[in-house]
């Protein structure tokens, strides 16, 4: 089995914060037996560094919160869900009985996050396939369109539809909101891009496997 991987697997698996997603990866790689695990140029290059920089100003601003820094942090680049996870690990803090017990957990795991991201791809990684300059600007066009707007995916998925042309694969992803059938299906409503892309892969869940 080819595996083509989204970002948020290499995120769970290496995160550990306690999120039920996160032994559920880790089981699924490890388990990987003679499978074969894809990840596309653009997420390896362009999107998870863009992620690991947005988390590094994250924890700059939880420091300054829980430690009363009248300097301020440019948190501009966080998006929706890094503020959600900011207010979540913000409200944590206040619950916890040893306050510096927790600051140094949630910097210790800020500081293995991106050991562990390059250890991933070291050792579980087998390909990493469509160069950034070669994602069909068509394709990616037609999903762009079909995601709220959502560009990263939207490159994510287009590189999967294209690797899948070469040889088969199956999508692997924690996204049950966006990742659909329904959403590849789209593509072939498109006459021209039917013709170039008549084989979809298809879409696994984690959260569905029992391992």
């Amino acid at each position: 089995m080819r595996w083509f991987l989204d970002m948020n697997i290499p995120i769970y698996f290496s995160f550990e914060i306690g999120d039920d997603l996160e032994n559920k990866t880790r089981r699924f790689i490890e388990n990987k037996n003679d499978s074969l695990f894809l990840v596309c140029e653009y997420i390896k290059k362009q999107n998870l560094p863009k992620w690991m920089k947005r988390y590094e100003v994250l924890l700059l601003e939880f420091n300054r919160i829980v430690s009363n820094q009248e300097k301020s942090v440019d948190t501009s680049i966080l998006i929706k869900n890094d503020k959600f996870l900011l207010d979540k690990f913000l409200l944590m803090y206040k619950r916890s009985e040893d306050k510096i017990k927790f600051v140094s957990w949630i910097n210790t795991i800020f500081s293995n996050l991106k050991i562990r991201i390059k250890l991933f791809f070291e050792k579980y990684v087998d390909e990493i396939v469509i160069p950034m300059s070669e994602i069909d600007f068509k394709l990616k066009s037609c999903l762009f369109t079909w995601l709220n707007p959502n560009d990263s995916d939207a490159r994510t998925i287009a590189s999967a539809i294209q690797e899948h042309q070469n040889k088969k694969l199956v999508i692997i992803t924690a996204d049950k909101k966006d990742w659909s059938k329904e959403l590849l299906e789209e593509v072939h409503n498109n006459i021209d891009l039917k013709k170039e892309y008549p084989s979809l892969p298809k879409i696994e869940y984690l959260q569905n496997f029992q391992t």
